[in-house]
Formats: C-alpha cells, structure tokens, sequence
C-alpha cells in the first residue's frame, strides 16, 4: 500500500521528468540550467532539490530518454543532457499521467469546496 507521502513524491517526480525532457526539447542544458528553469518557469513552486534531480537526471538517461556528455570530459564540470527519441516518445505518456493527476487533485478540491461553500 502507498502512503499519501509515496504518492506526492511519485507525482513530483513525474512532474519534474516531464519539466526536464520538455526544457531538452528545446536544446541541450545542464543540470543547474535545467533546475533554474524548472523553478522560474513553476514561479518557485517547483525548487528542484539537486539530490533529486541528478538521481532523475541519471534515470532518463540510464533508461534511454536522454543522453549525457561531459563538457571537458577531464574535469567532469558540466554534463550537458540530451533528449533522444524515446525522451520525446516519453513525453505524450507523461503528459497523459499528468493530466489525470491533476484532474484527480481538481476533483478532490472541488468537493472541499462545494463543502466549505468557497465559491
């Protein structure tokens, strides 16, 4: 059984793994480029914490969604992320899941709502 906290976590997931392949459909980018604009893009309402990030960031590309080169491969600074066909594949599922959560949280607000009488 999943806890209402496995559930958040799982939706903030997909959520950022749709940010991240729909930012590297635009061209290739970091991962501190890709959290800045997660966060300006959601208005700080998404801050990606680099612990979860790079372990996301790490998954795409183990699981062939995108792909990752280091910048100077001897200093290992920057690895820059590509989208790959499966990655841009991936997107329409994602943005599928995505929907329906939303629309599941929707329907959770409108009973709290129509309850509260908040109209």
């Amino acid at each position: 059984m999943t806890s209402k906290s496995d559930e958040y976590k799982t939706g903030v997931k997909i959520i950022t793994g749709l940010y991240i392949l729909k930012i590297l459909k635009n061209g290739p980018a970091h991962g501190n480029k890709i959290a800045t604009e997660i966060k300006e893009r959601t208005q700080d309402l998404l801050t990606p914490n680099p612990n979860a990030l790079y372990p996301l960031l790490r998954r795409l590309e183990e699981d062939g969604y995108i792909t990752g080169e280091w910048d100077n491969p001897g200093t290992r600074s920057k690895r820059i992320y590509t989208i790959t066909d499966a990655g841009s594949s991936l997107i329409l599922v994602l943005e599928d899941k995505v929907k329906e959560n939303f629309a599941q949280r929707e329907r959770k607000i409108a009973i709290l709502r129509e309850d509260l009488q908040l109209y």
